[in-house]
C-alpha cells in the first residue's frame, strides 16, 4: 500500500486539534437526583458499564472524529498495488468465427473471452492496447488505446461474424503492428496449434486463451435437394463428433417455417449418417434442422434454394416462324405448343409467347414477344439500349421498328425507340419485347438470334435467386437486366428485419448470420442464402498455453488501484449515521 499525496498529511492537524480540545474539556456530568435514596442505585448503574455510558454520551464526537480521519486519509490518495500485464506493447487478437458460439455451462466461448478482456483492462497500468479481429479481412478495432473506458466499450461491442478465422491471413496482418518494443500478444480463440504461430519473432510473448474441454457437437454437414422425375427429393448428412451414440430428429421446413416432414435417427459415436427424404412438396427454398442437445447450435441448420432445372423451351405456335426457327437452331430442346395449351404446361421450361396473362405466373420464366391484350401504335426515333447482360453478346444497332405496344408499369426498360420502351424486364425477371417480329427488320440483323440466346441464358439462370454466400463474403455481382437495380436494393431477413442497402455495381458483402435473405427494390424481390463454411462445423479440442518471453521478464510491473472511492463511500455512510444520532439524541453535553 502507498500514498500519492503525502503533503496532505498536514491536514491531520485538524482532527488532532479537536481531539486535544476534547481532553481539556470538563469531564463531569450534571445529574438531578430526586432523592438521596436513589443516589446509591445511580452510582451502581454508572460503575457497572462506564465504557458504554461514555460511548452513548459521546457517540457523535467519535463519529465526527472518524469521519475527519478518513477524510485526511482520502486526501493522501492511498492505493494498493496489483501486478500488471507484462510488455510495453499489448495486442489482443480476437477470434470472431462461428465456433466461438459454442456454449459451456450457460456461457459461450466468446462471452468468456470478453469477460477475460474486461478483467485485463483493470491491470493495464496505463499501457496501450491494440485490438484486432480475425477473418479474411482482419479488422483493427482499437490501435494503441490507453483509455480504460474506451477499451472496455470496444470489448463490449465485439460481435461474432460467423466467418472462418483465417489464421494465416490474420497473423500476417498482425505482424505489421509489432514494433521493436517488447510485445505481449493475447490470442482469444477456441483452438490453435503452436506451429501455426510465428514463434520466431523476437521479444514477443504469446498467451493463447482457448475453449473449455469436452465440447459436444452433432452437426448437419450437408443438405441438398433436387427435382427428379417431377418429384422433389432431399438428402442430409449428419455427423456425430461425440464419443456416445446420439438420437437426433431431422425436420424439413419451407421458407415460411412450415414443417414438411421429419425423421428420427440414431447416429453411432464418431460416425456420419445420410438421410433421404422423398416426395416433398414443390418448394423454392428448404431448411433442414437438427433437434439435438449439444454445445454448438449454429451448425444444426442449413437453408438452400431450389434451383430451377430448365429442361426445354416452349414456343407459342402463334408466334412468327422466324422466332420458332431461331430457337430450334439452338442446341437446346424446343417444343412448338398450341397457344391454348401453353398455360397448362407443368414442365420446368422457358415460355416464349405473346400471351400477357402468362406474365402473372412466377414458376416458369417468360419471354414475351408482342402483346395480345393491346394494340400497337406507330413510333419513330432512334433505338437506344442501356447497360444490360442481355446485350453483352448482342448489341442492337440500326434496327428499324415500325410499331410498338404500350409499356408495362413498374417494369425496367433496357431499350427504347425514341422515348417509347422497346424491351423491358419485369420485377420477377420476365423479359418483354413490345413489338411483333413482323413489325421490325430485326431478323435481318445478326443481333436477333444472339439476343434470343442471351434471353434464354438469362431466363434459365432463375432471375429471382442470386446464389449462395458465406458469412461476410465479398463478391462482385451484377443485377443488370433485372428490374429496379438503378434504385438500389435493401436487404432483409426472411422475417422482415432490415440489414443494409446495396447499390448495383458496388461490391456486395453478404450478411453475417446464416439463413435466407431477400433483396428488395420497388416491386422486385431477389433471394439469396448465407451458409456456414464447412470449417466452422468442426469443434476441436480447446488449447490454452503461453510461449516466449519479453526482454523485461525479470521486471516487476505493478498497477495502482486507488482506495479513494472506497473511503468516500465510508465517509458518506458516516455522515448518514451522524445525522441519525443527532436526530435521535440531539447534541451531547
Amino acid at each position: 500500500m502507498g500514498f500519492n499525496q503525502l503533503p496532505f498529511l498536514l491536514t491531520a492537524i485538524i482532527p488532532l486539534t479537536v481531539l486535544t480540545y476534547y481532553f481539556f474539556r470538563k469531564k463531569y456530568v450534571e445529574k438531578q437526583i430526586s432523592s438521596t435514596l436513589f443516589w446509591v442505585e445511580v452510582m451502581k448503574e454508572t460503575k457497572a458499564s462506564p465504557y458504554l455510558q461514555h460511548l452513548q454520551r459521546n457517540a457523535l464526537f467519535y463519529l465526527q472524529m472518524l469521519g475527519l480521519i478518513l477524510l485526511v486519509i482520502a486526501l493522501l490518495q492511498p492505493y494498493w498495488k496489483t501486478k500488471s500485464i507484462a510488455g510495453d506493447q499489448i495486442i489482443w487478437v480476437v477470434d470472431t468465427s462461428a465456433t466461438m458460439l459454442s456454449k459451456k455451462d450457460g456461457q459461450t466461448i466468446f462471452e468468456g473471452h470478453q469477460k477475460e478482456m474486461l478483467d485485463l483492462t483493470n491491470r493495464l497500468g496505463g499501457k496501450a492496447v491494440t485490438i484486432i479481429t480475425t477473418g479474411t479481412e482482419p479488422q483493427v478495432i482499437l490501435r494503441n488505446e490507453t483509455n480504460t473506458k474506451t477499451i472496455q466499450n470496444a470489448v463490449k461491442s465485439l460481435e461474432v461474424t460467423y466467418a472462418n478465422e483465417q489464421f494465416p491471413t490474420t497473423l500476417d496482418f498482425l505482424q505489421t503492428f509489432i514494433s521493436k518494443k517488447s510485445t505481449v500478444i493475447y490470442l482469444f480463440t477456441d483452438a490453435i496449434e503452436r506451429d501455426q504461430l510465428p514463434l520466431e519473432l523476437p521479444d514477443v510473448k504469446w498467451i493463447v486463451k482457448g475453449a473449455p474441454d469436452n465440447l459436444q457437437n452433432i452437426s448437419l454437414q450437408r443438405f441438398g435437394a433436387k427435382k427428379v422425375e417431377g418429384q422433389l427429393k432431399a438428402i442430409t448428412q449428419v455427423k456425430n463428433d461425440t464419443s456416445k451414440e446420439q438420437q437426433v430428429t431431422i425436420s424439413i421446413t419451407n421458407e415460411t417455417g412450415k414443417v414438411l416432414t421429419n425423421k428420427k435417427i440414431i447416429i453411432p459415436a464418431n460416425k456420419e449418417e445420410r438421410v433421404l427424404f422423398d416426395n416433398l412438396p414443390d418448394q423454392t427454398a428448404l431448411t433442414a434442422k437438427l433437434k439435438v442437445e449439444d454445445d454448438y447450435k449454429v451448425d444444426n441448420e442449413i437453408t438452400i434454394l431450389i434451383q430451377q432445372n430448365i429442361s426445354k423451351i416452349l414456343v407459342d405456335q402463334g408466334l412468327q416462324q422466324l422466332v420458332q426457327k431461331a430457337f430450334q437452331a439452338m442446341d437446346f430442346p424446343v417444343s412448338i405448343v398450341p397457344s391454348l395449351q401453353l398455360g397448362d404446361s407443368k414442365d420446368d421450361a422457358i415460355i416464349v409467347t405473346n400471351q400477357t396473362r402468362l406474365l402473372e405466373q412466377k414458376k416458369q420464366p417468360v419471354l414475351l414477344i408482342g402483346r395480345d391484350d393491346k394494340k400497337a401504335k406507330e413510333v419513330k426515333g432512334e433505338l437506344k439500349t442501356k447497360d444490360s447482360n442481355l446485350f453483352a453478346y448482342a448489341p442492337i444497332k440500326d434496327v428499324y421498328v415500325n410499331e410498338l405496344y404500350p409499356a408495362f408499369r413498374d417494369y425496367k426498360t433496357i431499350a427504347t425507340i425514341g422515348d417509347a420502351p422497346f424491351i423491358q424486364i419485369s420485377p420477377v425477371g420476365h423479359i418483354t419485347v413490345l413489338a411483333d417480329i413482323q413489325m421490325t427488320d430485326w431478323p435481318l440483323h445478326p443481333s436477333f438470334p444472339l439476343f434470343l440466346w442471351s434471353a434464354k441464358e438469362s431466363l434459365a439462370s432463375s432471375g429471382s435467386d442470386i446464389g449462395t454466400f458465406s458469412p461476410n463474403e465479398r463478391r462482385i455481382i451484377s443485377l443488370a437486366g433485372t428490374g429496379g437495380g438503378e434504385k438500389g436494393y435493401e436487404i432483409f431477413t426472411q422475417g422482415g428485419e432490415y440489414i443494409r442497402s446495396f447499390e448495383d455495381g458496388n461490391s456486395f458483402i453478404a450478411p453475417t448470420k446464416p439463413g435466407l435473405y431477400m433483396m428488395k427494390s420497388g416491386n422486385e424481390e431477389k433471394r439469396f442464402v448465407v451458409t456456414l463454411q464447412q470449417q466452422e462445423k468442426v469443434i476441436t479440442k480447446g488449447t490454452s498455453f503461453e510461449y516466449g518471453e519479453t526482454m523485461d521478464k525479470k521486471a516487476t510491473n505493478f498497477v495502482q488501484q486507488p482506495l479513494v472511492p472506497l473511503l468516500l463511500l465510508l465517509i458518506i455512510t458516516l455522515l448518514l449515521v451522524e445525522w441519525e444520532v443527532q436526530r435521535r439524541y440531539g447534541f451531547t453535553h
